[in-house]
């Protein structure tokens, strides 16, 4: 469990600090942590839309706090029992 939460809180920082960039640098997402479609395409009608990675960082900033919440929780439960 100890290299869980430790992987898990990783991801968590890591995750997180890709958002700021995101937000802050990148510009591809809004503090709302709403997706911040671009202009089209010139000369075409094609919108940008989430691509596999903005929506895997959406995912691992979700699930990362939960899966080191709970692997910090099965320890405490283990130490005590």
């Amino acid at each position: 469990m100890r290299i869980v939460k430790l992987l898990g809180g990783a991801a968590w920082a890591g995750s997180w600090y890709l958002m700021y960039l995101e937000i802050t640098r990148w510009h591809h997402v809004k503090p709302s942590l709403a997706f911040n479609p671009g202009p089209p395409i010139r000369g075409t009608n094609i919108r940008p839309h989430v691509g596999g990675p903005l929506i895997l960082l959406y995912v691992a900033c979700v699930a990362a706090p939960l899966l080191t919440a709970a692997a910090a929780g099965v320890e405490v439960r283990s130490r005590r029992a």
